[in-house]
This record gives C-alpha cells, sequence and structure tokens, in this order.
C-alpha cells in the first residue's frame, strides 16, 4: 500500500512541477545580431549578438549566470554566452527577462534554435502587489525552441495587475505592467515613450463579451527596458491587454504586430499544489543544509525523500530528525506515511 500511495504522489507532484517549471521559459528572441558592443562583455573591438531570454517568473539575480545557458545553432553547435545580465529590466516586480550576449549563430545561415538551463537557476516567491503566482523553483534543465528569428518584430509576453509601491502611476484605479519580448522604442516618427499609452487596449470581461479600455496614461517609461505599466482609469478588472501593430520597435528597428496577452493572476496548478501539500508536522529548516527536522509526529511515521523527477533521494522511519545525502541544490519532496495516510512536503536545498 505504501508504495501505491507513493507512486500516486510522484505522479502527481512530477506532472505539476514539470508543468511549472517549463512553462516557466516562455521565449528567446535573436534580437541583434553582431549588434551589441563587446565592451560590454569586456571583449573591446568585438560585436557580439544579443538574445533576450523571457520567464513566466522573476529570477534570483544571486543565482544568475552566463554558464547557466547554452544557446543551440541550427547546426546543433553549443554556444556559451559570455554574459548574462537582469539589466536593465531588473527593477522589482520586472526580473523576468535575461539578456544573454555572446555569439549564437548567424540570422540567415545558421539562426539559434534552442535555449536550456543547464545550471541551477531560481526563481523567487512573488513580490507584494504582484498579481501573478511565483514560488521558488529551480529551472536547471528546462529548455526552449521557441526562439524567435531576429526579423520579427517584438510582441508581448507578459502581464500582471500591480499595486502598492510597485505602482508608479500617478492617476487611475488600476496599473497593469506588460513585458514585451525584447527591448522597446516607439516606430511611429515624433512619438516619444510617453506617447504609447494610446496605442494600447485593455479588456474587461462582461459576461463573455470583451469591452475595451484605453489607458490614461503610461507609467515606468525612459528607462530602456522592456516592461510598461498602463494605467487605466476603469474599475472593471483588466483581463487582457492588446498593443497595435506599428506602433513600437525592437533595438533591430523590426516593428511589432500586433499583439495581445491575458493579464496574469494564480493560475489552477497553484490550487492543485495547496490542496496537496497540507500542514500537518512542522518540517524545519527550509531552506535546509543537511538535515531537517519533523516534529508533531505520532511514532509510527515512515518517511521518504524525492527529486523532482520522482528519484528515491532517501527513506526510513521518521524519528524526528532526518539526514539528508549529499545533493544538488534544488526543489526536493518529503512525503511522511502513518498507515494509509501521507502528507508531502516541498523542500529547497541552497
Amino acid at each position: 500500500m505504501r508504495r501505491k500511495v507513493l507512486f500516486s504522489a510522484i505522479i502527481i507532484l512530477s506532472f505539476v512541477t514539470s508543468v511549472k517549471s517549463q512553462d516557466t521559459l516562455v521565449s528567446a528572441f535573436f534580437g541583434l545580431d553582431n549588434g551589441l558592443p563587446g565592451l560590454l562583455c569586456n571583449q573591446p573591438g568585438s560585436l557580439l549578438d544579443g538574445m533576450p531570454v523571457n520567464f513566466k517568473f522573476p529570477l534570483d539575480a544571486s543565482t544568475l549566470s552566463e554558464s547557466d545557458f547554452e544557446v543551440v545553432d541550427s547546426l546543433g553547435n553549443i554556444h556559451i554566452p559570455m554574459c548574462a545580465v537582469l539589466a536593465p529590466a531588473n527593477e522589482n516586480g520586472e526580473n523576468r527577462t535575461v539578456l544573454l550576449i555572446g555569439e549564437f549563430g548567424t540570422a540567415i545561415t545558421n539562426p539559434p534554435f534552442e535555449v536550456r538551463v543547464v545550471g541551477d537557476l531560481f526563481t523567487t516567491d512573488t513580490f507584494s502587489g504582484e498579481s501573478a503566482c511565483s514560488e521558488i523553483i529551480n529551472l536547471n534543465g528546462i529548455t526552449t525552441t521557441n526562439v524567435i528569428p531576429l526579423a520579427d518584430g517584438p510582441s508581448l509576453f507578459f502581464a500582471q495587475r500591480i499595486d502598492g509601491n510597485l505602482n508608479e502611476c500617478n492617476s487611475g484605479t488600476q496599473t497593469i505592467q506588460v513585458a514585451w519580448n525584447g527591448g522597446i522604442t516607439p516606430y511611429i516618427s515624433g512619438d516619444t515613450e510617453s506617447d504609447l499609452f494610446q496605442y494600447y487596449i485593455g479588456y474587461s470581461d462582461s459576461s463573455g463579451v470583451l469591452i475595451p479600455h484605453v489607458p490614461i496614461s503610461i507609467a515606468d517609461i525612459n528607462d530602456n527596458d522592456n516592461f510598461h505599466q498602463l494605467c487605466f482609469s476603469t474599475s472593471d478588472e483588466i483581463v487582457k491587454i492588446s498593443m497595435m501593430a506599428n506602433t513600437v520597435e525592437d533595438p533591430n528597428q523590426d516593428p511589432n504586430l500586433y499583439s495581445e496577452i491575458d493579464v496574469s493572476y494564480c493560475t489552477p496548478l497553484t490550487s492543485i499544489e495547496e490542496n496537496l501539500f497540507e500542514k500537518g508536522y512542522k518540517i524545519y529548516p527550509n531552506p535546509f543544509s543537511d538535515e531537517i527536522f519533523v516534529e508533531n509526529l505520532l511514532g509510527d511515521e515512515y518517511f521518504i525523500i524525492y527529486d523532482i523527477l520522482g528519484r528515491n533521494i532517501t527513506e526510513g522511519k521518521c524519528s524526528g530528525t532526518i539526514k539528508i545525502p549529499e545533493t544538488n541544490s534544488g526543489i526536493y519532496y518529503l512525503t511522511i506515511l502513518n498507515n494509509n495516510n501521507q502528507t508531502t512536503y516541498k523542500l529547497i536545498k541552497r
């Protein structure tokens, strides 16, 4: 029975974790081909490629390194970035776009095909004031082949409602933050970034009918990144954002096509996980180093610890102190079994 119950838990947990992790890497954009000065990566006199890589969850800057990534070109060659930076989109509530700088192929004959995360790059929890859900996940092992070609214009990849200290709007009743898959500037001659609000449209949902609303202004501008804040006067909840075509351009001077994105709120996967991880025992410390402690035991519990792939790390009778074998940093799961009952906890090793 213990094996059967545990197997069911592994299937559910592996599904939740793999979907969440893989879904976090949204896209990569081959934004510039030999268009960035090599001085940015201490390579003076050279011109390098620029590739924004976009994530749904914010990233932990302290875990970011150029060695966390591999870029595979169309011929199968693997390229390691020379630099990986969050700037300039590195304010609280942003940190979802990593700019990779290096040599990643050529736009016409051998463009990049795939981006892989190969190091222990972590996401962070949600900041206060964000509507989108987030949590700490080790992204090591996720990949994307959604590599947008150089000639394509920019498009929206993320939107959420923000409040409190994250909100930079000086007026309005709600603020929607949007993110493009690369840096943008106005495309229409004579426009400044402060003029762009008139081309965005927000939509509220009235019994399945989308009602359009134009922002009254725009904030978080003139900082050379890929984020905007749209200031709305309506009290109706904005659920979708669109942008007219040919209104912004990327650093390669390619204009955008029509683009739209749903506003992110907590997803059903979060509800699945909250139901799964019941809180019965007291588990600490978490994050852990080499051991954890369990309180409120009844005396006949059995524990199993496994990784996000469902591989057994250690198991045994639960006596209050669990020694963890030497393991890599990342996400692990502790299942405590008592007769036919089980409780599962997510553990983080730093």
